[in-house]
Protein backbone atom coordinates (compact mmCIF):
# COMPACT_ATOMS: atom_id res chain seq x y z
CA UNK A 1 0.00 0.00 0.00
CA UNK A 2 1.49 3.61 -1.07
CA UNK A 3 1.85 5.57 1.89
CA UNK A 4 -0.42 8.37 0.94
CA UNK A 5 -3.77 7.82 -0.69
CA UNK A 6 -4.78 9.87 -3.92
CA UNK A 7 -7.19 12.29 -2.55
CA UNK A 8 -3.82 13.69 -0.72
CA UNK A 9 -1.55 14.19 -3.59
CA UNK A 10 -4.65 15.22 -6.23
CA UNK A 11 -4.85 17.98 -3.67
CA UNK A 12 -0.83 18.79 -4.24
CA UNK A 13 -1.35 18.55 -7.83
CA UNK A 14 -4.02 21.41 -7.65
CA UNK A 15 -1.42 23.70 -5.99
CA UNK A 16 0.79 23.46 -8.38
CA UNK A 17 0.61 26.44 -10.41
CA UNK A 18 -1.40 26.47 -13.79
CA UNK A 19 -0.28 27.81 -17.15
CA UNK A 20 -0.88 32.12 -16.82
CA UNK A 21 -4.23 32.91 -17.88
CA UNK A 22 -2.00 35.47 -20.49
CA UNK A 23 -0.91 32.73 -21.97
CA UNK A 24 -3.55 30.65 -22.34
CA UNK A 25 -5.35 33.31 -23.97
CA UNK A 26 -2.38 33.59 -25.83
CA UNK A 27 -2.12 29.73 -27.10
CA UNK A 28 -5.80 29.74 -28.13
CA UNK A 29 -5.23 33.10 -30.35
CA UNK A 30 -2.27 30.63 -31.98
CA UNK A 31 -4.31 27.49 -32.40
CA UNK A 32 -6.35 29.59 -35.30
CA UNK A 33 -3.73 29.48 -38.68
CA UNK A 34 -5.03 32.84 -39.35
CA UNK A 35 -4.41 34.70 -36.59
CA UNK A 36 -3.83 38.39 -36.15
CA UNK A 37 -0.20 38.97 -35.46
CA UNK A 38 -1.46 42.49 -33.86
CA UNK A 39 -4.24 40.78 -31.67
CA UNK A 40 -1.38 38.43 -30.32
CA UNK A 41 1.36 40.63 -29.16
CA UNK A 42 -1.89 42.94 -27.82
CA UNK A 43 -3.03 39.80 -25.73
CA UNK A 44 1.10 39.25 -24.80
CA UNK A 45 1.00 42.44 -23.90
CA UNK A 46 -1.23 42.96 -20.96
CA UNK A 47 1.15 40.91 -19.10
CA UNK A 48 4.51 43.46 -19.16
CA UNK A 49 6.60 41.12 -17.26
CA UNK A 50 5.52 38.10 -19.92
CA UNK A 51 6.02 40.66 -22.72
CA UNK A 52 9.62 41.80 -21.20
CA UNK A 53 10.50 38.28 -21.29
CA UNK A 54 9.40 37.82 -24.45
CA UNK A 55 11.66 39.97 -25.81
CA UNK A 56 14.78 38.87 -23.44
CA UNK A 57 14.22 34.91 -25.11
CA UNK A 58 13.50 36.29 -28.45
CA UNK A 59 17.12 38.04 -28.29
CA UNK A 60 18.22 35.44 -26.65
CA UNK A 61 20.69 32.83 -28.32
CA UNK A 62 18.54 30.22 -27.42
CA UNK A 63 16.18 30.95 -30.16
CA UNK A 64 19.18 32.32 -32.46
CA UNK A 65 17.50 35.38 -34.47
CA UNK A 66 19.86 37.01 -36.74
CA UNK A 67 18.81 40.44 -35.72
CA UNK A 68 17.61 42.04 -32.34
CA UNK A 69 13.63 43.03 -31.52
CA UNK A 70 12.40 45.75 -30.09
CA UNK A 71 8.66 44.87 -30.07
CA UNK A 72 6.38 42.05 -29.73
CA UNK A 73 5.38 42.45 -33.41
CA UNK A 74 8.71 41.88 -34.31
CA UNK A 75 9.39 39.16 -32.58
CA UNK A 76 6.42 37.11 -33.21
CA UNK A 77 6.95 37.84 -37.28
CA UNK A 78 10.63 37.27 -36.58
CA UNK A 79 10.06 33.93 -35.41
CA UNK A 80 7.24 32.74 -36.48
CA UNK A 81 4.02 30.64 -35.13
CA UNK A 82 5.93 27.62 -33.73
CA UNK A 83 8.58 29.26 -31.83
CA UNK A 84 6.35 31.95 -30.12
CA UNK A 85 3.96 28.87 -29.19
CA UNK A 86 7.40 26.63 -27.68
CA UNK A 87 8.38 30.33 -25.57
CA UNK A 88 5.21 30.99 -24.29
CA UNK A 89 5.43 27.67 -22.96
CA UNK A 90 9.29 27.68 -21.88
CA UNK A 91 9.16 31.09 -19.99
CA UNK A 92 5.67 30.04 -18.34
CA UNK A 93 7.39 27.02 -16.81
CA UNK A 94 10.83 28.01 -16.41
CA UNK A 95 10.21 29.64 -12.65
CA UNK A 96 8.26 26.27 -11.64
CA UNK A 97 10.94 24.03 -12.49
CA UNK A 98 14.13 26.92 -11.73
CA UNK A 99 14.12 25.31 -7.72
CA UNK A 100 15.36 23.40 -5.42
CA UNK A 101 14.52 19.64 -5.37
CA UNK A 102 15.98 18.56 -2.00
CA UNK A 103 14.11 15.04 -2.12
CA UNK A 104 15.55 14.24 -5.10
CA UNK A 105 19.26 15.86 -4.10
CA UNK A 106 18.68 18.54 -7.28
CA UNK A 107 20.49 21.80 -6.42
CA UNK A 108 18.39 24.86 -7.73
CA UNK A 109 18.60 25.63 -11.70
CA UNK A 110 18.96 21.70 -12.17
CA UNK A 111 15.88 20.35 -13.12
CA UNK A 112 15.37 23.37 -15.15
CA UNK A 113 18.61 22.80 -17.19
CA UNK A 114 17.60 18.89 -17.45
CA UNK A 115 14.25 19.90 -18.97
CA UNK A 116 15.91 22.12 -21.84
CA UNK A 117 18.04 19.94 -22.38
CA UNK A 118 15.78 16.75 -22.90
CA UNK A 119 13.30 19.23 -24.75
CA UNK A 120 15.83 20.13 -27.29
CA UNK A 121 17.51 17.02 -27.99
CA UNK A 122 13.85 15.35 -27.97
CA UNK A 123 13.44 18.03 -30.67
CA UNK A 124 16.33 17.44 -32.39
CA UNK A 125 15.53 13.21 -32.44
CA UNK A 126 12.24 14.18 -34.03
CA UNK A 127 13.58 16.26 -36.83
CA UNK A 128 16.40 14.04 -37.76
CA UNK A 129 12.99 11.49 -38.05
CA UNK A 130 11.42 14.35 -40.07
CA UNK A 131 8.81 13.94 -37.84
CA UNK A 132 5.90 16.69 -38.56
CA UNK A 133 5.70 18.51 -35.61
CA UNK A 134 9.14 18.67 -33.64
CA UNK A 135 7.03 21.38 -31.82
CA UNK A 136 5.24 18.81 -29.99
CA UNK A 137 7.99 16.84 -28.86
CA UNK A 138 9.82 20.00 -27.65
CA UNK A 139 6.88 20.74 -25.19
CA UNK A 140 6.62 16.70 -23.90
CA UNK A 141 10.77 16.80 -23.26
CA UNK A 142 10.72 20.37 -21.84
CA UNK A 143 7.48 19.09 -19.62
CA UNK A 144 8.61 15.50 -19.04
CA UNK A 145 9.75 15.52 -15.24
CA UNK A 146 6.47 17.46 -14.12
CA UNK A 147 5.70 15.10 -11.74
CA UNK A 148 8.93 15.29 -9.58
CA UNK A 149 7.73 19.18 -8.58
CA UNK A 150 4.37 17.56 -6.63
CA UNK A 151 6.45 14.90 -5.20
CA UNK A 152 9.15 17.05 -3.91
CA UNK A 153 5.87 19.48 -2.47
CA UNK A 154 5.13 16.38 -0.98
CA UNK A 155 8.04 15.48 0.87
CA UNK A 156 8.51 19.51 1.79
CA UNK A 157 5.13 19.76 3.54
CA UNK A 158 5.60 16.96 5.83
CA UNK A 159 9.16 16.58 7.43
CA UNK A 160 8.70 12.98 8.51
CA UNK A 161 7.84 11.79 4.92
CA UNK A 162 10.93 13.54 3.97
CA UNK A 163 13.53 11.71 6.90
CA UNK A 164 11.58 8.57 6.05
CA UNK A 165 12.17 9.35 2.18
CA UNK A 166 15.88 9.96 2.99
CA UNK A 167 16.51 7.05 5.58
CA UNK A 168 15.01 5.02 2.29
CA UNK A 169 17.18 6.18 -0.33
CA UNK A 170 20.52 6.30 1.30
CA UNK A 171 19.46 2.55 1.90
CA UNK A 172 19.82 2.13 -1.50
CA UNK A 173 16.27 2.02 -2.97
CA UNK A 174 15.93 3.68 -6.25
CA UNK A 175 13.62 6.72 -6.69
CA UNK A 176 11.62 5.12 -8.80
CA UNK A 177 10.58 2.54 -6.44
CA UNK A 178 10.47 5.57 -3.68
CA UNK A 179 8.17 7.27 -6.10
CA UNK A 180 5.70 4.09 -5.82
CA UNK A 181 6.48 3.53 -2.22
CA UNK A 182 5.46 6.78 -1.71
CA UNK A 183 2.16 7.85 -4.13
CA UNK A 184 1.76 4.69 -5.50
CA UNK A 185 2.73 5.69 -9.00
CA UNK A 186 6.04 7.05 -10.66
CA UNK A 187 6.59 10.59 -11.59
CA UNK A 188 5.97 9.89 -14.84
CA UNK A 189 2.54 8.42 -14.22
CA UNK A 190 1.89 11.44 -11.66
CA UNK A 191 3.38 13.68 -14.20
CA UNK A 192 0.71 12.36 -17.43
CA UNK A 193 -1.96 13.21 -14.75
CA UNK A 194 -0.83 17.09 -14.57
CA UNK A 195 -0.48 16.98 -18.37
CA UNK A 196 -4.00 15.86 -18.61
CA UNK A 197 -5.21 17.94 -15.68
CA UNK A 198 -3.75 21.31 -17.90
CA UNK A 199 -5.90 19.99 -21.02
CA UNK A 200 -2.23 19.06 -22.59
CA UNK A 201 -2.87 17.07 -26.11
CA UNK A 202 -3.02 12.98 -25.75
CA UNK A 203 0.28 13.04 -27.17
CA UNK A 204 2.06 14.69 -25.02
CA UNK A 205 0.12 13.81 -21.57
CA UNK A 206 1.52 10.08 -23.53
CA UNK A 207 4.91 10.71 -23.75
CA UNK A 208 5.27 12.63 -20.20
CA UNK A 209 3.85 9.50 -18.87
CA UNK A 210 5.59 6.85 -20.59
CA UNK A 211 8.92 8.25 -20.93
CA UNK A 212 10.77 5.53 -18.83
CA UNK A 213 8.85 2.91 -20.10
CA UNK A 214 8.23 4.26 -24.09
CA UNK A 215 7.11 0.22 -24.90
CA UNK A 216 3.80 1.23 -23.18
CA UNK A 217 3.20 4.24 -25.50
CA UNK A 218 -0.19 3.18 -28.10
CA UNK A 219 -0.64 6.97 -29.85
CA UNK A 220 2.59 7.83 -31.00
CA UNK A 221 5.43 5.63 -29.64
CA UNK A 222 8.26 7.45 -31.36
CA UNK A 223 7.63 10.79 -29.22
CA UNK A 224 7.89 8.80 -26.06
CA UNK A 225 11.07 7.29 -27.69
CA UNK A 226 12.63 10.18 -28.49
CA UNK A 227 12.16 11.75 -25.54
CA UNK A 228 13.29 8.77 -23.34
CA UNK A 229 16.59 8.86 -25.66
CA UNK A 230 16.81 12.70 -24.82
CA UNK A 231 16.52 11.90 -21.18
CA UNK A 232 19.22 9.31 -21.21
CA UNK A 233 21.78 11.56 -23.38
CA UNK A 234 21.10 14.29 -20.72
CA UNK A 235 22.04 12.29 -17.73
CA UNK A 236 24.53 10.85 -19.43
CA UNK A 237 26.05 14.50 -19.57
CA UNK A 238 25.12 14.87 -15.93
CA UNK A 239 22.76 17.39 -16.67
CA UNK A 240 20.14 17.11 -13.57
CA UNK A 241 21.61 14.02 -12.48
CA UNK A 242 20.43 13.99 -8.99
CA UNK A 243 21.37 11.71 -6.23
CA UNK A 244 20.14 8.92 -8.54
CA UNK A 245 20.18 9.59 -12.34
CA UNK A 246 22.68 6.60 -12.69
CA UNK A 247 20.32 4.04 -12.09
CA UNK A 248 18.20 5.13 -14.90
CA UNK A 249 17.61 2.42 -16.99
CA UNK A 250 18.13 2.92 -20.62
CA UNK A 251 16.07 0.43 -23.25
CA UNK A 252 18.90 -0.91 -25.38
CA UNK A 253 16.09 -3.37 -26.87
CA UNK A 254 14.42 0.01 -28.09
CA UNK A 255 17.61 1.44 -29.51
CA UNK A 256 17.43 -1.54 -32.27
CA UNK A 257 15.21 0.78 -33.72
CA UNK A 258 17.01 3.54 -34.36
CA UNK A 259 20.52 2.27 -34.76
CA UNK A 260 22.39 5.30 -35.77
CA UNK A 261 21.62 7.57 -32.90
CA UNK A 262 24.83 9.73 -32.75
CA UNK A 263 24.73 10.41 -28.45
CA UNK A 264 27.89 12.15 -28.79
CA UNK A 265 25.92 14.61 -31.35
CA UNK A 266 22.66 14.69 -29.31
CA UNK A 267 24.54 15.70 -26.31
CA UNK A 268 26.88 18.66 -27.90
CA UNK A 269 22.43 19.88 -28.99
CA UNK A 270 21.53 19.50 -25.29
CA UNK A 271 24.40 21.05 -23.84
CA UNK A 272 24.14 23.97 -25.98
CA UNK A 273 20.92 24.33 -25.45
CA UNK A 274 21.25 24.61 -21.54
CA UNK A 275 24.20 27.36 -22.10
CA UNK A 276 21.69 28.97 -25.01
CA UNK A 277 19.03 29.22 -21.98
CA UNK A 278 21.42 30.43 -19.25
CA UNK A 279 20.54 33.44 -17.63
CA UNK A 280 17.00 33.57 -18.31
CA UNK A 281 16.02 32.45 -15.26
CA UNK A 282 17.00 32.86 -11.85
CA UNK A 283 20.76 31.60 -11.15
CA UNK A 284 21.14 28.97 -8.48
CA UNK A 285 20.50 30.55 -4.81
Amino acid sequence: MPKLDFEVIFKFTHKLPSLPQTTLQALQIIENPEYNITALANVIGLDQALAARVLQWANSPFYGLRFKVSTLEHAIMAMGTVAVRDLLLTISVSEMFNRKMSGYGIDRGGLWNHSVAVAAGSRRLAKMQKFSHPEQVFIAGLLHDIGKLVLNELLDYEKNWHDEWIKLQKSGIGFMELERWFTGMDHAHLGGRIAEQWGLPSILVEAIACHHEPRLATIDPAVTLWVHLADAAALMMGVGLGADGLNYELRDDLLEQYPAIDFEGLIEVEAQAVQDASGLVGGPA
